[in-house]
């Protein structure tokens, strides 16, 4: 079973998440600030991350950093879900290093495919 770890503070969006990727087969791992992110990722091994890009501690932006220049960490694909909706923030991810930004609401029928298009290639 694929693990996917979700770093959001925001419980509504953590349910949100985690009931969607259970039904949809994967094993959740939760942080709800940005500090403990990269110590949870490497004790669980995750086959993919999502960030909100607006976490106490560390942002999304900051934690594809951490994950970009960390050995262990840097082939992990990231999804980014954020409420703001600029181009700019969404290139500034995606260059960072995030696979995928979505901006909320979004889908989580479209946000499974895209995971299971991110794992199975």
């Amino acid at each position: 079973m694929k693990t996917i770890l979700i770093a959001d503070d925001d419980p509504v969006m953590v349910k949100l998440l985690e009931f969607n990727l259970k039904r949809g087969g994967y094993r959740v791992e939760i942080c709800r600030e940005g500090l403990s992110v990269a110590a949870k990722a490497h004790d669980v091994n995750p086959d993919l991350a999502i960030f909100d890009l607006m976490l106490p501690g560390r942002s999304g932006l900051e934690l594809i950093v951490d994950f970009k220049s960390d050995d262990a960490l840097k082939n992990i694909p990231i999804i980014v879900v954020t409420g703001q909706g600029k181009g700019s923030t969404r290139h500034e991810l995606l260059e960072a290093g995030a696979s995928t930004v979505f901006t909320k609401p979004f889908s989580p029928t479209i946000l499974i495919n895209r995971i299971s298009e991110l794992l199975n290639g």
